[in-house]
């Protein structure tokens, strides 16, 4: 006959269970899913859902924007990796100010997207290290900000490249310019709970519908991170102490 502990213990083994599932980390979306689920006709707000409740932060570059709209992923997600990707790079510029670490924690940092074959990306965590240039967690494409002499825009971009400027010409240009208007949207002193991202991803892709170069959108990213590290660094130094940066 079943003791008392006999019939208890199948009762405290499914409380286990649900105890351990409710505590485990949510896995992030694979970006192969995110393609998978714009081809078979998902909405936009479901896909969008799916990368919030995964808490997934892809760290993509200009480029690929381009892909997964040809792809069929809608402007909407675009904009919501894009935007995504700006919060966690907040948090971890003010992390880096104040002193904080994310440790080794690699589930803590967005995920570097390989995706130069679009039919077999790659997903890999960027980079905890402590460095004295940058937060941890950025991609292996972050380029720290440095001093620049004029101002350009996206659509001055796309301009010059439809009247036949080079790609290395092109990319001259945004080495040596800031970008107008796209970082440090609100000003330096304003406290709120997320910044805003002045390049979203629909007008990445949209760069690439007007036929400029994947390696010359790249470099608006490249451009546009470092960019807005350095405003957001500035921002948390300004209401605190923090780290001088590389260029003062």
């Amino acid at each position: 006959m079943p003791t008392r502990s006999d019939r208890l213990l199948p009762a405290l083994l499914l409380t286990c269970v649900v105890a351990l599932a409710a505590c485990a980390k949510p896995q992030p979306v694979p970006i192969d899913r995110v393609i998978e689920s714009a081809r078979s006709g998902e909405s936009a707000n479901r896909m969008i859902e799916t990368l919030k409740s995964s808490k997934t932060t892809y760290a993509r570059r200009g480029s690929d924007f381009g892909k997964l709209r040809d792809a069929g992923v809608p402007d909407d997600v675009l904009d919501h990796v894009q935007q995504q990707f700006i919060d966690d790079v907040d948090l971890l510029t003010r992390y880096w100010v104040l002193g904080e670490s994310v440790g080794g924690c690699a589930r803590c940092v967005p995920l570097e997207v390989d995706l130069s074959d679009p039919d077999s990306p790659r997903m890999t965590s960027t980079d905890t290290s402590m460095r004295a240039d940058r937060p941890q967690g950025m991609p292996s494409w972050y380029r720290p900000y440095g001093p620049r002499r004029s101002e350009v825009s996206l659509s001055q971009i796309a301009e010059m490249a439809r009247s036949g400027t080079s790609e290395q010409e092109l990319i001259q240009v945004l080495r040596t310019s800031r970008l107008e208007g796209v970082a440090g949207v609100g000003g330096l002193a304003t406290i709120r709970t997320h910044p805003i991202s002045g390049v979203m991803g629909s007008e990445l892709a949209q760069l690439h519908s007007d036929g400029v170069p994947g390696a010359v959108i790249d470099e608006v990213q490249t451009v546009f991170l470092g960019q807005f590290v350095e405003i957001e660094r500035l921002r948390y130094q300004n209401l605190g102490k923090g780290p001088s940066g590389p260029n003062n």
